[in-house]
């Protein structure tokens, strides 16, 4: 059995997508649709654009150990709206445990020393222990980092996004009328 597979096993909602609503736009994006490909295009980037506010506040939020985990969250180029993600499944396995805390499903091996010094040739030797569990971080399902900056920040982020959005649907039309 693969390590991410036993990963998945022991984290559930691994790949969960986290979806926030409660802003109707449907309304601007038939409108923008109605102007062809090209506002289609413009309207995909800008809401990538307008995701990187986000993505700058989350990044000053995460913990930077290696900073791998905080250099992967990225705006993607989307029609739906704006959407944020956070990692991949395979690079940054580890970011569920970040978020939510929980038992370090990594800590299950014991790490035996191989061999004779005296002769110079030494092995770490890796064996899994299945009894011992290391609870790396209290879990809190509120979580860490991303959830509480999002709780905090999204009533504004909304209100600026249809601003910018109505905005933009009007220099559209002004554009291609």
């Amino acid at each position: 059995m693969s390590k991410r597979s036993r990963l998945k096993g022991r984290i559930e909602g691994l790949e969960a997508l986290v979806e926030v609503s409660g802003v109707d736009i449907a309304n601007q994006i038939e409108a923008v649709k109605a102007l062809g490909k090209e506002s289609v295009d413009l309207y995909k980037q800008f809401n990538q654009n307008f995701g990187q506010i986000m993505v700058g506040k989350l990044k000053a939020k995460v913990p930077k150990a290696s900073g791998s985990l905080a250099s992967s969250i990225r705006s993607a180029k989307l029609q739906d709206g704006v959407v944020i993600r956070v990692g991949t499944p395979k690079k940054h396995a580890y970011g569920r445990l970040v978020e939510f805390g929980g038992y370090n499903p990594y800590a299950t091996t014991i790490r035996k020393s191989v061999g004779s010094k005296g002769f110079g040739a030494t092995a770490t030797l890796r064996v899994r222990n299945p009894l011992s569990r290391k609870l790396w971080k209290p879990q809190r399902k509120e979580g860490y980092f991303f959830y509480p900056t999002l709780k905090e920040e999204l009533p504004k982020f909304q209100a600026d996004y249809i601003k910018a959005l109505d905005n933009l649907v009007e220099s559209l039309y002004s554009r291609f009328s």
